[in-house]
């Protein structure tokens, strides 16, 4: 079975955090996958988290999300902006 996305993803252990609400809200986070195009976060309370938000990565890296599944604590994100670190 081939796999069929955009981008292609490579397995990550990074810290990021969810930010939302202009920086008065936010959780952590564990990126799981990471693609230019979203990543695959696993995340302890999602029924607090929005469904567009900044995710903010360990290594300095900022990108606007929109999430595009959610599973049990599990939620892929695709990225819709590039925001300036």
């Amino acid at each position: 079975m081939t796999e069929q996305r955009k981008h292609p993803r490579a397995h990550v252990l990074r810290r990021g955090k969810i930010v939302f609400r202009r920086g008065h809200g936010a959780l952590d986070c564990v990126v799981l996958d990471l693609s230019t195009g979203g990543a695959r976060l696993r995340v302890g309370e999602w029924l607090g988290m929005p469904n567009r938000f900044e995710l903010r990565i360990e290594n300095g890296l900022s990108r606007e999300a929109e999430v595009r599944f959610r599973e049990l604590d599990i939620a892929g994100v695709e990225f819709v902006d590039l925001i300036a670190a």
